[in-house]
């Protein structure tokens, strides 16, 4: 019994310790799946906190997941719970009090590339892409992709835009990266990659063509407005 006080004195010790703990609705929770056990994700997820600087006041997991409490050098809480899904998939919930939703995708991110997920890229080790120019401006097709990743429900996680070339990130609800890129041919031309997943397979595939789709869609629905 008195170990289990003691255990129960320290661990309200923890939790206390943190200032300014956002602790309400859960509404700046950001929530993300992963294809992967619920053991790679929790591996991945201390990682990411011990490699993000934070005071790590508690950890407990087991084969189903796992809870980290920690805190930032101000004083906030910072909450990763890891949840398995399914044999080889599970999902991970991020929340920084109070209400930091941007070091909550930050943390995500790091999770993610952790686990393996990092940015889509093309290459002989790449994942799936395709390909078109079109005639469209630069400028024109680098909102044309935004547009196309918001259509398709892609959660944003990156932009990166230069004077002749641009990429713009996301994922998907099982944290699949995916990625758009332009390169500017001429005034009015673009080159335009549609790029899924780290890896080749028929999944990256088809939402690569489905990209490139939409992609299409909504240029020929904004030329119709025009």
């Amino acid at each position: 019994m008195n170990k289990l006080m003691a255990a129960a004195t320290l661990a309200a010790l923890s939790l206390a310790s943190c200032a300014g703990s956002d602790l309400g609705s859960g509404a700046n929770t950001i929530d993300r799946e992963y294809a992967k056990p619920a053991s790679e994700i929790w591996s991945a997820s201390l990682k990411s906190a011990e490699g993000a600087h934070l005071t790590l006041r508690s950890e407990r997991h087991d084969k189903m997941g796992g809870e980290i409490v920690a805190c930032r050098a101000n004083g906030d809480e910072v909450r990763i719970d890891v949840i398995s899904l399914t044999e080889n998939s599970s999902r991970v919930s991020v929340r920084v009090g109070p209400g930091n939703r941007n070091l909550a995708n930050m943390l995500q991110e790091r999770i993610a590339e952790k686990a393996g997920l990092g940015t889509a890229k093309t290459g002989p080790f790449g994942g799936n892409s395709l390909d078109a120019t079109y005639i469209s401006n630069f400028e024109a097709s680098v909102g044309l992709a935004r547009r196309t990743l918001s259509a398709l429900g892609v959660t944003p996680t990156g932009e990166e835009t230069h004077a002749s070339s641009a990429n713009i990130d996301g994922r998907l609800k099982d944290s699949t990266p995916v990625r758009i890129r332009m390169e500017k041919s001429d005034e009015q031309r673009t080159r335009v990659t549609f790029i899924s997943g780290n890896e080749k397979n028929d999944d990256n595939k088809q939402f690569a063509l489905k990209m490139k789709d939409e992609f299409e869609k909504v240029a020929l629905l904004k030329r119709g407005g025009n």
